[in-house]
């Protein structure tokens, strides 16, 4: 997923207010880290892939074997 901005400026926000409410800096700490934690694990991570194929087929007609490709790979952050 996209990282939305957004959301983690209303989190901050937030923990921020705690601290003016008067609550503990540990609670404002923790209620920023929950907000960069959120916020940075939600991004998609991608990256090119190349793959090279070589090797013997075996059966009828054996002979070698070669082949390409590209692509793109998808993940997230944990």
């Amino acid at each position: 997923m996209p990282l939305l901005k957004a959301t983690l400026e209303t989190q901050i926000k937030g923990a921020l207010q705690l601290g003016s409410s008067g609550a503990s800096q540990e609670d404002v700490a923790r209620s920023l880290a929950n907000a960069i934690h959120t916020y940075v694990s939600a991004a998609d991570v991608t990256t090119p892939l190349t793959t090279v194929v070589t090797g013997t087929f075996v059966g009828t007609g054996a002979g070698p074997v070669t082949g390409s490709g590209t692509g793109v790979g998808k993940g997230t952050l944990s």
